[in-house]
């Protein structure tokens, strides 16, 4: 049985937290793999157009992993450090989606709309991780 696990596993390097998923083969070539759908990618393209044009985000970087996708976002304050202030995570087993900042696990939800951060809660919670 252990030998047909497969491992799935993703180090948020910026904001250092792991997931690890662990299924069946079986169990992982029934389930599509699928991160943002298409309407996620345009909400967060409209809505990182706007962070950007009220410069509360100096950058922003999509990346498509193994088990999640998820948008690295960069503050003003922080545009020139190697790893994103916060990121907006779905990850592709469970279709959760996850807002972190920092290190800190902000809210997950089952839409993305719900976990869109607002720049309060993102303030609020950047000093409690500081």
């Amino acid at each position: 049985m252990e030998a047909e696990l497969v491992r799935e596993g993703l180090a948020f390097a910026t904001v250092g937290v792991y997931n690890h998923d662990a299924m069946t083969k079986t169990a992982a070539a029934d389930r599509p793999s699928s991160g943002f759908t298409e309407f996620d990618l345009a909400t967060l393209k409209e809505f990182s157009a706007r962070e950007l044009t009220e410069r509360r985000w100096s950058r922003t970087q999509l990346v498509h992993g193994p088990f999640a996708d998820f948008l690295a976002v960069w503050t003003i304050e922080a545009a020139n450090a190697e790893l994103p202030d916060l990121t907006i995570t779905r990850f592709k087993r469970t279709g959760t989606y996850a807002l972190t900042v920092g290190a800190a696990v902000v809210t997950t939800a089952a839409m993305l709309y719900v976990i869109l951060p607002s720049h309060g809660r993102i303030e609020r919670e950047a000093s409690r991780v500081a």
